[in-house]
């Protein structure tokens, strides 16, 4: 997987967890829907690192918490 669809994993896991929506996870990132369906829909082919820190700030995250997980280690991510 690339590192897009890992984000989109991490985030979905997320919302899954903290039993969040995607209404309320635009509200509080103040990014636009269509940014976070793409992202979401793993349709992404580059995330921003701003925007990662802005989705990892509204779980309660520092954005090393959010990166903290298998998605993001080196043999499961396709460069």
């Amino acid at each position: 997987m690339n590192l897009a669809e890992a984000v989109a994993k991490r985030t979905r896991e997320l919302l899954f967890e903290k039993n969040k929506t995607q209404y309320r996870l635009i509200k509080e990132t103040c990014l636009d829907k269509t940014t976070i369906q793409t992202i979401l829909k793993g349709k992404s082919k580059d995330v921003r690192l701003s925007t990662v820190f802005l989705i990892a700030q509204s779980f309660g995250m520092s954005l090393s918490e959010f990166l903290n997980s298998p998605y993001f280690e080196y043999e499961n991510i396709d460069i």
